[in-house]
């Protein structure tokens, strides 16, 4: 009779542990999903990092294309500032042959009075 106890608690044994396997089992199955799922998630994060990353390449790469734009507009003001200092130094330039010739005039103008004059008080 004590045997018969004995193997009966020895097969409750079996059966506990069996099913302690099972469970473990089924643990080590749901751990193995976390870790999955966890990997996937870190897939998915590098995929964001490196979409972040385009994105900042991109905005760099439009920021150095508005710094050249800007430095193209800077040089054309400049050339256009050399050329409005070149057109005004030839209109300094020629308002001073307009003044000599001008004087050149009154000169003249002076001599013809005086020759004039004098061509008068002869002749009189």
């Amino acid at each position: 009779m004590e045997s018969e106890h004995y193997i009966m608690e020895s097969e409750h044994n079996v059966m506990e542990s069996e099913h302690h396997i099972i469970e473990s089992e089924h643990h080590i199955m749901e751990s193995e999903h976390h870790i999955m799922e966890s990997e996937q998630h870190i897939i998915e994060s590098e995929h964001h990092i490196m979409e972040s990353e385009h994105h900042i390449m991109e905005s760099e790469h439009n920021v150095m294309e508005r710094e050249h734009h800007i430095i193209e507009s800077e040089h054309h003001i400049i050339e256009s500032e050399h050329h409005i200092l070149y057109n005004e130094h030839h209109i300094l330039y020629n308002e001073h042959h307009i003044i000599k010739s001008e004087h050149h005039i009154m000169e003249s103008e002076h001599h013809l009075f005086y020759t004039f004059r004098w061509f008068i008080e002869k002749y009189q």
